[in-house]
C-alpha cells in the first residue's frame, strides 16, 4: 500500500515528458492501474494533432479521474493558454472533492521549460507544486548523433528529475550502454535513472521526494594517476557562504595544508547573473584559476557556462540550457605553488564571494524558492 502524504493547501502536479513513441501515455496507464481509490487524479494530455487519440484511450473506465486534452498546438508554446484553461477548468470542476494529483503530458515536440515557467508563476485559482519531472526515452533514440542534432530532446533530458530508459527489451545491450555511458556525462549528474519495459513505472518512485542533485565538484580533464590520487584525498566540506540566497557552498581542501582546492555555490533560482560581469569576473580569477563551470539564470534562461585554462583563449562560454532548479557555479584552482602571494590573496573565500557579488542582478530577493 502506498503512503499517501499530500499537503492539503497545494496540488501536486507532475509531467511525463519524452519524445514521439517513447511511452508516456503507455506511463500514465501503469500508473492509472495503480491509482489509490480514494484519490482523485487530474491529468491533461497534449494531443500533436485535433483528434484527441490519447485521452480518449485513458478515458475508458477511469474513476475519480478527470481528464482533458488539448489539441491542436503545443502546449509549450502556441497552445499554452489551453494549458492555462485545462488546469483551470480541471481546478472548477474539483472543487467539491478536491484533485489528489495533477498529470501533465506534453507532446513529444515540445521544449517543457515553457511549462515548467508556467506552473511556478501560481497565476492559478489554487496553488500548484511542482513534483518529479519524468522523462521518458527509448536507447534507440538517446544517440550521440541525435543529441548533437535535437534541441527538444536535450531540453528533455536536461530538465528531468528521473530518466526512464524505455523499451529496454528491444534494445541490443550496446545501445543501453552508449545511452547510459551519454547520461553519465550531463552536468549535473541525474539523480535517477530507471530502465522498464513497457513504461512500468511505480507510484512509488513517482511519489518520491524531488531530489535537487547534490553539488560535488568536478575533476578537471586529463588528470594523470598520481593527480587522481591527490584528489581522492582532498577533504571536502560544506561551508557557511556569505553571498545571499545559497542553498548549498562546498569547498575542497588539501589535507596537509589547508589550500583551497575548489569551490562550488548553489543558488536559489530566483537569483540572476549579468553576464557581462561575470565575464569581468573571471577575468579578475584567471591568474588562479585552473577550470570553471556553472549553471547560471542570466534574464529569463539559464546558460551553461565554462572556463578552461587549456582552451585556446581561455574565454568564457555560454551556451543556452533548459534548467529551472538552480543556479550553481563550481571552480578549480591552480596549485598555490604556482602563484606569487598578490594572486594568493585570490583565493581567499571572501575575496571571491566579494567578487562574485558584484555579477548578481537581484541581489535581495523577496522569498527563496
Amino acid at each position: 500500500m502506498v503512503k499517501i502524504s499530500i499537503n492539503a493547501h497545494t496540488l501536486p502536479v507532475y509531467l511525463i515528458t519524452g519524445l514521439l513513441g517513447s511511452g508516456k501515455t503507455s506511463a500514465l496507464k501503469h500508473l492509472l492501474q495503480q491509482k489509490p481509490i480514494q484519490e482523485q487524479w487530474g491529468i491533461i494530455i497534449n494531443e500533436f494533432g485535433e483528434v484527441d487519440i490519447d485521452a480518449a484511450s485513458l478515458s475508458a473506465s477511469q474513476s475519480n479521474t478527470q481528464i482533458r486534452s488539448v489539441a491542436g498546438g503545443c502546449i509549450c508554446c502556441s497552445a499554452q493558454h489551453g494549458l492555462r484553461q485545462a488546469i483551470e477548468q480541471l481546478l472548477n470542476v474539483s472543487k467539491q472533492t478536491p484533485l489528489t494529483r495533477l498529470f501533465i503530458e506534453p507532446t513529444g515536440l515540445g521544449h517543457p521549460a515553457k511549462i515548467i515557467d508556467l506552473l511556478l508563476k501560481q497565476i492559478f485559482s489554487s496553488p500548484l507544486s511542482l513534483q518529479r519531472t519524468f522523462c521518458i526515452i527509448t536507447p534507440a533514440q538517446l544517440t550521440p548523433d541525435r543529441w548533437q542534432r535535437s534541441a527538444v530532446m536535450r531540453d528533455l533530458v536536461t530538465l528531468a528529475d528521473t530518466i526512464v530508459l524505455n523499451k529496454i527489451d528491444l534494445s541490443p545491450k550496446q545501445d543501453i550502454q552508449q545511452a547510459l555511458s551519454l547520461l553519465d556525462t550531463l552536468y549535473p549528474k541525474k539523480t535517477e535513472i530507471i530502465q522498464t519495459q513497457y513504461s512500468q513505472i511505480s507510484l512509488e518512485q513517482l511519489l518520491k521526494t524531488r531530489v535537487t542533485p547534490t553539488l560535488k565538484i568536478f575533476s578537471p580533464p586529463n588528470t594523470s594517476t598520481q593527480e587522481h590520487t591527490e584528489l581522492n584525498s582532498l577533504i571536502s566540506k560544506e561551508v557557511t557562504s556569505q553571498l545571499p540566497f545559497v542553498l548549498n557552498c562546498t569547498q575542497q581542501v588539501q589535507p596537509k595544508t589547508s589550500e583551497l582546492h575548489s569551490i562550488g555555490w548553489v543558488f536559489s533560482p530566483q537569483i540572476q547573473f549579468n553576464r557581462t560581469k561575470l565575464k569581468i569576473f573571471f577575468g579578475q580569477i584567471e591568474p588562479i584559476l585552473l577550470r570553471g563551470k556553472g549553471l547560471l539564470k542570466t534574464g529569463n534562461e539559464w546558460q551553461l557556462i565554462q572556463w578552461s585554462q587549456n582552451s585556446p583563449s581561455a574565454q568564457l562560454t555560454f551556451e543556452e540550457i533548459a534548467w529551472r532548479q538552480d543556479s550553481r557555479l563550481e571552480l578549480i584552482f591552480k596549485p598555490n605553488e604556482q602563484l606569487c602571494k598578490p594572486q594568493q590573496k585570490l583565493k581567499s573565500i571572501n575575496t571571491l564571494e566579494q567578487q562574485l557579488h558584484a555579477c548578481l542582478v537581484n541581489r535581495n530577493p523577496t522569498s527563496p524558492d
